[in-house]
């Protein structure tokens, strides 16, 4: 499916709870924050729609400006522990009345290594309203994934943690490596990353 019949969906509102203080979206990732990574790889793309569902701006404002630069429609999950669903439930809601977009694709803004060639594999894999493409490391599946519209309603009663890995584990997989799939969630899982010791 082309990229202009579908709307990029960009998760951005986790509380990164295991990468403790800091917020972790704005850690420093090869010269630029770790969420600029996927939000600038994505809006390179022609999709029908680019949709972040971020916290509130009094907390992530640099992301919020960064958002708005490149053209996102921005969604506030104010209800970040709800887990990854409610922010998936607010973005479906958002586009379920735009016809013109036939499926959502799912990215993930604490996945910096996934590059465009992915997203396109997956959305060439997409036929119509009834697929579902995932990627896999050969062995689970995960975001990045379309979703077709006619999942749509399944999408909007999604409770929890889990998001849509049910649907996923059914749909078409695409395989690329664990590095490209790799996610951040502590502060160890950054190239380059020390404790700080004593001295410091």
């Amino acid at each position: 499916m082309r990229t202009e019949r579908i709307a990029a969906v960009l998760l951005a509102a986790g509380t990164s709870s295991r990468f403790g203080e800091e917020d972790k979206l704005m850690a420093e990732l090869r010269g630029k924050p770790l969420a600029a990574h996927t939000l600038e790889t994505v809006a390179s793309m022609a999709f029908a729609e680019l949709i972040a569902v971020v916290r509130p701006i009094e907390v992530a404002p640099v992301l919020h400006r960064k958002l708005d630069r490149r053209g996102y429609t921005i969604i506030v999950n104010d209800r970040p522990e709800e887990g990854i669903s409610g922010s998936i439930v607010r973005a479906v809601e958002h586009v379920m009345p735009v016809n013109r977009i036939r499926g959502i694709l799912i990215c993930l803004a604490d996945m910096p290594d996934v590059p465009q060639t992915h997203y396109n594999r997956i959305c060439l894999a997409a036929e119509d309203i009834r697929s579902v493409v995932a990627s896999t490391d050969g062995f689970s599946s995960s975001p990045p994934a379309f979703i077709g519209r006619k999942h749509f309603p399944e999408l909007l009663a999604l409770k929890g943690d889990q998001g849509a890995r049910a649907l996923l584990s059914h749909g078409i997989q695409i395989e690329t490596t664990g590095k490209v799939l790799h996610d951040i969630d502590t502060p160890e899982d950054l190239p380059g990353w020390r404790p700080a010791t004593s001295d410091d």
